[in-house]
């Protein structure tokens, strides 16, 4: 599971780290695929390179976004993270999408929203009921979620609370008050509070298209 937070790390490296990491997997996947048997052009990718290729993809949105907010709240703190998440969480997700080859496309998403505009729609909800079920049967937190769609796949990989984001998504008692006022104004509908470390937060999605496949 991809936890949300980490060590503090220099953004611009774990950038590069991310998209060397991205490479490497297109790359090798493109060399199996050269050495096996032809297939047709529009045959769907193997479910092997759909997690190999969603998994990198998560992996460098993760840790952009995660070394941002580690960032702030190094230098500024809670209620600077707060801030910041407000307005450049969904520009840096588009950021990283677009830098990403093959037309992915990336969003965070939860039961249990804090932005409007990350919530789910009835597959991403079926993938977190998947989670949550396998979570309830006593059972570990799996390691990914793959669909099938009409036009490719879709790739979940499990964010999880680390001990530093319960600053912002704790219990609302423990939230120091700055950090409250904060979230009340910019998010008035906050669901995302109420975490432990270690709690299940959301996913991050990757929609692969089939397409994808050719163009690496």
């Amino acid at each position: 599971p991809t936890r949300c937070g980490g060590e503090s790390v220099n953004e611009e490296a774990m950038m590069r780290k991310a998209w060397f990491m991205l490479g490497v997997v297109l790359t090798t996947a493109g060399c199996a695929e050269d050495a096996a048997p032809p297939r047709d052009a529009g045959a769907a990718m193997s479910e092997a390179e759909v997690v190999a290729i969603g998994d990198s993809a998560a992996v460098a949105l993760s840790q952009a976004l995660m070394s941002r907010v580690q960032a702030a709240l190094r230098d500024s703190g809670a209620v600077h993270a707060i801030e910041l998440c407000n307005e450049v969480a969904l520009p840096l997700t588009a950021a990283v999408q677009d830098s990403l080859p093959g037309g992915l496309a990336l969003k965070r998403t939860s039961n249990r929203i804090r932005n409007p505009a990350n919530a789910p729609d009835a597959l991403e909800e079926a993938a977190l009921a998947y989670f949550h079920e396998q979570l309830q049967g006593g059972g570990p937190l799996p390691s990914h979620f793959v669909q099938r769609t009409d036009e490719g796949w879709r790739y979940y990989k499990p964010v999880v609370i680390a001990d530093f984001c319960t600053r912002c998504h704790g219990p609302a008692e423990s939230i120091e008050p700055g950090v409250r006022r904060v979230l009340a104004e910019r998010y008035p509908q906050d669901q995302a509070t109420g975490y432990a470390p270690g709690d299940f937060r959301g996913v991050i999605r990757v929609s692969i298209p089939d397409a994808a496949r050719g163009s690496h």
